[in-house]
């Protein structure tokens, strides 16, 4: 019985909600000023609780290294507060995964690095649209990754991002 009156709140919730899910593409640019594309897929869970997918790659080099190569793969609980008609904020945290792959300018050697941290982040929203909104955000992806034989104070790991978000 518990599990059906469970699951008929979860439904109704769903059903009152004003969107089930939302996707996001955006531009970011990392402190260091690296250029990287965000995109996202998330789900309203309980009200303005929510919960999300992200994707971010660099498109660009960072200038100590001659390739660069960074993927971060998180998922992350959202909660959506609403502050006036259109505008809301929407802090995040969560748990990402770090990927990266590096060639040294100097020597030409390649190194590899796996690195997991608890994320937080925050955007701010505002629906021009019914469907559509326009975010801008900042994401904090923890400490530095720790990297033999490089400087990682240059490598910032928080990045500001904008783009568009689409409620279905």
């Amino acid at each position: 019985m518990k599990k059906i009156i469970f699951a008929l709140a979860l439904m109704g919730s769903f059903l009152s909600a004003d969107s089930v899910a939302q996707v996001g593409l955006g531009y970011s640019q990392g402190a260091n000023d690296e250029d990287m594309v965000t995109g996202f897929a998330g789900i309203n869970l309980i009200s303005n609780f929510g919960a999300r997918l992200e994707y971010t790659k660099n498109f660009s080099e960072h200038p100590e290294f001659s390739k660069d190569d960074i993927s971060r793969y998180g998922i992350f609980a959202t909660y959506t507060l609403p502050l006036i008609s259109g505008l809301s904020l929407t802090p995040k945290v969560g748990y990402t995964q770090t990927d990266g792959e590096f060639t040294l300018k100097n020597t030409g050697e390649k190194i590899s690095k796996e690195d997991s941290k608890l994320t937080y982040g925050l955007e701010a929203n505002y629906q021009f649209t019914q469907n559509l909104s326009l975010f801008v955000g900042y994401t904090d992806y923890g400490n530095e990754m720790d990297i033999e034989n490089i400087d990682t104070d240059k490598m910032k790991n928080e990045n500001y991002s904008f783009g568009l978000k689409l409620d279905i």
